[in-house]
């Protein structure tokens, strides 16, 4: 079965929308990668096959699996696509469904027990999706704070793998990270030195 996920590339200091195709059908046990992948990508592989597993899910063993991160001609950098390839082969192999995929993107490193990691590139990924119209953004709990900095997307803080899934299959909906950007703001900025203690400097 074919499922297609959401997610970026970051491009300097733009983003660029990345679909992650993941097709598994019958045959022997093999994991293909493709669609210019640097070394880290690569071994996504591995993170994704022990995140779903220690996650409580199965992993599709004994079927070829094919991911392909379209376009082919961009370079794909980094662990970010961890979670957009674990989402994809849970919908692929029918444990999630594939409609509630739609309009959203995802993003985020995998531990090996299906813990969502710190990822880069959070805020130019939510602001191509409100440039997109995309409703939705999925990316690690540390990050969700950074993301809810653009108004008109929801965004959705995971702890791990698990909490997505019960999430996207309504079993424990998750509710959107908000963030008060006027308080936050009024806040004056702290600060590790002060110039008015370095020798030669005039105090205010």
């Amino acid at each position: 079965m074919l499922a297609k996920v959401f997610s970026c590339a970051i491009v300097g200091l733009e983003a660029e929308i990345v679909e992650v195709e993941v097709d598994i059908i019958r045959g022997g046990p093999i994991f293909n990668l493709v669609g210019l992948p640097d070394a880290a990508v690569r071994e996504s592989r591995d993170r994704v096959h022990s995140a779903i597993k220690n996650s409580g899910f199965t992993f599709p063993s004994g079927r070829r699996i094919t991911v392909n991160l379209a376009p082919a001609d961009l370079r794909k950098e980094g662990p970010a696509y961890d979670l957009p390839i674990a989402v994809g082969i849970l919908a692929a192999s029918q444990q999630i469904w594939s409609e509630k995929l739609a309009n959203a993107f995802f993003l985020g490193e995998l531990s090996l027990d299906g813990t969502a990691r710190h990822t880069k590139g959070i805020l130019p990924m939510t602001a191509l999706a409100r440039k997109q119209g995309v409703s939705r953004v999925f990316v690690p709990a540390d990050d969700a704070g950074e993301a809810a900095l653009l108004p008109d997307v929801e965004v959705f803080g995971i702890r791990n793998l698990a909490e997505l899934v019960g999430h996207l299959t309504g079993l424990k909906p998750l509710t959107p990270y908000t963030v008060n950007l006027e308080e936050q703001f009024r806040q004056d900025p702290t600060y590790a030195a002060d110039y008015a203690d370095i020798m030669g400097q005039k105090y205010r």
